[in-house]
C-alpha cells in the first residue's frame, strides 16, 4: 500500500485505545495497530468495545475520521460523524435544491439504478423495463424492490444457506451488514469531505441513516456482493467460524479496494477505492453544473468516438502513456471476467 495512501481501520473487539498528538495505538481482538491521525481515513468499531475516551472522539472530529460501530445484533449502525463547515460551493445547498427538484431527483436516482442493476449482472439481468422512461420514484423503488427479490433468492440458493437477506440471523446477511457499514463509512467520509449532507439522498428517503451515503454505494453493490459471495461460497468447504469468516471476508475487501478498472467516462484506469470517492466527485460535478447530467463512473470497456464531458476527473491513471488503450483493454476483460461474468 503506498504510504501515502489513507487507511481504512476495521478493530473488531476493541480493548484498548492510547492516545498521542499524532498518532494512535489500537488493541483489538487478533492485533494492534499504530498509525497517525492523519493516515486514517475511516473507522469501524466492530462487536463490544471499551468505552470512546473524549480525547479520541475530539481528535476524529479534527481530522474528519467517520466512525460506524456495528454489532451483529444491531439492526441499524451508529454513526459518529464531524460536524458541518462552511464552503464557498455551497454544496449543501444546491444538494437540496436537487432534491425538491423532482426531475433532478428522478435523474440521479435512475442513473444510481441502471449503474446497480450492472454492478449485479454476474448474478440475474437488469430488469426488462427502461428505467429512463419511468417518471415516478415510487415506481423505481417498486422495481428495485422486484429485482432485489429475485436477486437474493438466487444468492442464497446458490450458497444453499437457510433465511432470506431480510434475516438478520443467518450468516450470509450478518457478513452482508458488515461488509455493507465498512465500505458505507469510506464513500462517508469524502461525502463530509466535500461538504454534503449524507442524510440526503435521492433514492433512498431520508431517515436516521445516511440515505446519501447509500444511495452511492449502489452502483457497485453488486461487485462487493461477488467478494462476499465468493467468501462464503468458500466457508462452505472449508469452517472458518462466524468471526474468522467476517475477518476474511473484510481481508478480502480490502484487497479489491486495490483492483484496477477502467472508467470510460473519464478514460481512466483506477483502484476500485478510488472509484468510490469517483461517486461523490460524479454528484459534486452534476449539483455544480459542471455536467449537463449525472455520469457515474462504473467499471467498463474502453471504446472508440468523442470523450464524454464528465466534468469531474478520478483520483486514478490517466490516459496518454504508450498503449493506453491496450493496457485499459486488458484490464477491463480482466475485471469483467472476475467480477460480471454470470455465475
Amino acid at each position: 500500500m503506498p504510504k501515502r495512501q489513507k487507511v481504512y481501520l476495521w478493530l473488531p473487539y476493541l480493548n484498548d485505545i492510547k492516545i498521542e498528538p499524532k498518532s494512535a495505538r489500537f488493541v483489538y481482538k487478533g492485533g494492534k495497530v499504530k498509525i497517525r491521525w492523519e493516515r486514517i481515513h475511516s473507522i469501524m468499531l466492530y462487536g463490544k468495545h471499551i468505552p470512546l475516551p473524549q480525547g479520541f472522539l475530539e481528535k476524529c472530529a479534527l481530522y474528519k475520521i467517520p466512525i460506524v460501530i456495528h454489532r451483529r445484533n444491531m439492526v441499524r449502525a451508529v454513526w459518529i460523524t464531524p460536524n458541518y463547515t462552511s464552503n464557498r460551493e455551497d454544496l449543501l445547498t444546491k444538494q437540496i435544491l436537487a432534491r425538491e427538484n423532482l426531475k433532478k431527483r428522478l435523474h440521479i436516482a435512475k442513473r444510481l439504478l441502471i449503474a446497480k442493476f450492472k454492478s449485479m449482472q454476474w448474478l440475474i439481468p437488469p430488469p426488462a423495463v427502461n428505467i429512463l422512461r419511468v417518471n415516478n420514484l415510487e415506481q423505481l423503488r417498486t422495481i428495485e424492490a422486484n429485482h432485489a427479490k429475485i436477486y437474493w433468492v438466487k444468492y442464497y440458493d446458490l450458497l444453499k444457506i437457510e433465511g432470506t437477506r431480510r434475516d438478520k440471523n443467518n450468516i450470509a446477511s450478518k457478513v452482508l451488514d458488515a461488509t455493507s457499514k465498512f465500505v458505507s463509512s469510506i464513500i462517508l467520509r469524502w461525502v463530509h469531505f466535500h461538504h454534503l449532507s449524507p442524510y440526503h439522498g435521492y433514492l433512498h428517503e431520508p431517515t436516521e441513516y445516511p440515505a446519501l451515503v447509500y444511495d452511492l454505494f449502489e452502483p457497485v453493490r453488486g461487485y462487493y456482493d461477488k467478494v462476499v459471495f465468493n467468501i462464503l461460497r468458500e466457508h462452505k468447504q472449508v469452517n472458518l467460524g462466524e468471526e474468522g469468516l467476517l475477518g476474511k471476508t473484510i481481508n478480502a475487501v480490502k484487497e479489491f479496494f486495490d483492483k484496477k478498472t477502467y472508467v470510460h467516462s473519464t478514460r481512466q484506469i483506477v483502484t476500485m477505492h478510488e472509484l468510490l470517492h469517483g461517486m461523490v466527485l460524479a454528484l459534486r460535478a452534476y449539483l455544480l453544473g459542471l455536467s449537463y447530467r449525472f455520469i457515474v463512473p462504473i467499471p467498463a470497456k474502453p471504446k472508440t468516438g468523442r470523450p464524454i464531458k464528465a466534468g469531474f476527473v478520478l483520483y486514478g491513471h490517466k490516459a496518454g502513456v504508450v498503449d493506453f488503450y491496450g493496457i485499459a483493454k486488458h484490464i477491463a476483460k480482466e475485471f469483467s471476467e472476475e467480477y460480471e461474468a454470470r455465475v
